[in-house]
């Protein structure tokens, strides 16, 4: 079987350098003599810049879609390339040739999850994506083999590297929110348009696949509440520390029979936790059965070694399963729930609120007081922190948000007991 790559970037390359160019023991999975000489390659790569070098001979650069699509040879497909309309018109089309896919695209995945999930096994093939969340962490295999004896009921984690840098670096350096991304995009581990990373689009989508996946129902990046992180300075920081709590950006899903409750927002554990220990671009993602318990999985959550060696992971299992003539039993993700938003999350709560006067300070404290008992109040200069006791996190976000309207340079963050 012929492979085909969608995408030289940086993933797509790692890709190659794995299956291609002997990095590794791809090869080594085929162990006979006869297998080895016809080990699985990748013959075609779909890239609009004709003159990129590959690094061999035996692939070659296309430009036109139809050169795979065509090409009965061609029995699996990586699709690399990014973005959103593109890859997912060609997956289908994959899919629709007979053609299995593996994918690392979470934007594709977690909105047209159950069509593709769906057109795979109407064609007999078989549809991949483990790197589409977590980067080298095993989390969607891992997930499939508890589901198989535990309901799970929740999912936890720090699903992103750029914004765990930059909260890592923060913490580390007392810096601002400002300078810290501009470090991250310098040195490559941001992108130039961070908005995905810091407003939380692409926890929500990493969420959202897990989420769909565990508990058997379709779970959108639209049905998940989401909070950034722009709005951290680090007066935050240095008070939060000082607390005994570091800030982490958490996506976090329950399920309480058939009520679904989800939340992408930045969260404070306390500094001794294993959350708060988790740095740089890591990641750690938490799962939940009624058996087993908590399992936690820790990792790279980015990166083209990680992310590459989680695709070519997902190659050698259809390639194996296409071996055995033994396709995997299809996900069924058709069960009805509730979407509740963040109802069950309770904590208390951190608030830092810049004032221009005093009027301002008692707006702030005014509107805290309509929703929760004030436990710390502390006035610094031109700033007020405040601590609640225990508040259910619907009503203050309600009320956040609301008070931004009159009090707009302010941060809040629920405490994670």
């Amino acid at each position: 079987m012929n492979i085909a790559l969608l995408g030289f970037g940086t993933i797509g390359s790692g890709v190659y350098e794995l299956i291609n160019l002997n990095k590794g023991k791809f090869a080594g999975n085929f162990t006979d003599v006869e297998s080895r000489k016809s080990s699985p390659v990748i013959t075609k790569v779909l890239e609009r810049d004709a003159s990129k070098d590959l690094g061999d001979t035996v692939g070659k650069i296309v430009t036109h879609p139809s050169e795979i699509l065509e090409d009965e040879s061609i029995g699996l497909v990586i699709a690399l390339m990014g973005g959103m309309d593109f890859e997912y018109e060609m997956i289908k089309e994959c899919l629709r040739a007979g053609k299995h896919v593996v994918t690392a695209n979470k934007a594709v995945i977690s909105e047209y999850f159950q069509e593709l999930l769906t057109l795979a096994e109407e064609n007999g093939v078989v549809l991949r994506y483990e790197a589409s969340v977590g980067g080298g962490i095993p989390i969607i295999g891992s997930l499939k083999e508890e589901m198989k004896i535990n309901r799970v009921t929740e999912i936890k984690g720090i699903l992103n590297g750029t914004t765990n840098f930059i909260l890592s670096k923060m913490t580390e350096e007392g810096a601002d929110f400002g300078d810290t991304l501009a470090l991250a995009q310098s040195i490559g581990f941001a992108e130039a348009d961070p908005t995905a990373d810091v407003e939380g689009y692409d926890v929500s989508r990493k969420l959202s696949i897990l989420s769909s996946m565990a508990y058997e129902s379709i779970i959108r990046d639209e049905d998940v509440y989401k909070r950034g992180i722009t709005d951290i300075r680090a007066a935050d920081i240095e008070m939060i520390g000082s607390m005994g709590y570091v800030v982490k950006y958490l996506g976090h899903s329950m399920l309480e029979e058939k009520n679904v409750y989800t939340t992408v927002e930045p969260v404070l554990f306390k500094e001794a936790s294993i959350m708060s220990n988790v740095n740089s671009e890591f990641n750690i993602i938490s799962i939940t059965g009624d058996i087993i318990g908590e399992l936690q999985f820790y990792g790279k959550g980015a990166g083209k070694d990680a992310t590459a060696n989680a695709v070519v992971g997902d190659v050698l299992y259809i390639l194996n399963i296409v071996g055995e003539q033994n396709l995997p039993k299809p996900l069924r993700l058709n069960r009805k729930l509730n979407k509740m938003g963040t109802e069950v999350f309770k904590g208390k709560y951190y608030l830092r609120a810049n004032l221009d006067d005093k009027e301002m300070l008692d707006q702030v404290l005014t509107a805290v007081e309509t929703v929760a008992a004030r436990k710390t109040v502390i006035v610094n200069d031109n700033q007020v922190y405040v601590v609640t006791n225990a508040i259910a996190a619907n009503d203050f976000n309600k009320m956040a948000e609301k008070l931004k309207e009159t009090v707009p340079e302010c941060f809040y963050a629920r405490i994670y007991e």
